[in-house]
């Protein structure tokens, strides 16, 4: 009896809270760097991400989302302190699962696309190797056509091995 109390009270929600749907944090990831008003929608979803208990690939796309939110702000001490957390979350995240074909290549999208001078490069190549290796394996038809994308418009150069 105590455990049908239990789950029946876990499956409540609780107003105000709503969870987080993967497919369109990706969508909106996809577009934050060149469309404002989904960087800020993103921003939004991730304000809700808690980086203690939140899946990784989460803490990973906020990570992420920081780094994109530092693009559109003017003040250089701001845009430092984005990034700062934002590698910091990343670097977390990938911690917590290294072997994670989606924050793989979100950590190779965010390194490939920043400038050398900010030092957060370092695992650019192994990632790509990592996706190639991996890629095919994945059963998620959404995050392969995210990475083929991201790949065939990405510049040749970034990730040669």
């Amino acid at each position: 009896m105590t455990v049908i109390l239990w789950l029946t009270l876990l499956q409540i929600k609780i107003p105000g809270v709503q969870t987080i749907d993967l497919s369109t944090v990706r969508h909106l990831y996809q577009r934050a760097p060149v469309v404002k008003q989904d960087a800020g929608q993103l921003n939004r979803l991730m304000l809700q991400v808690d980086s203690d208990t939140d899946a990784p690939v989460l803490l990973c796309y906020k990570g992420a989302n920081e780094m994109i939110q530092a693009k559109y702000t003017l003040n250089p001490i701001i845009k430092l302190q984005k990034f700062n957390k934002g590698k910091k979350l990343i670097i977390n995240a990938v911690n917590r699962d290294s072997l994670s074909l989606e924050i793989r290549f979100i950590r190779y999208s965010i390194q490939s696309n920043l400038p050398d001078f900010l030092g957060f490069h370092d695992e650019l190549y192994t990632d790509k190797r990592f996706i190639d290796d991996n890629i095919n394996n994945s059963k998620d038809a959404q995050l392969k056509e995210m990475i083929f994308n991201y790949l065939s418009a990405a510049k040749p150069d970034k990730f040669k091995l």
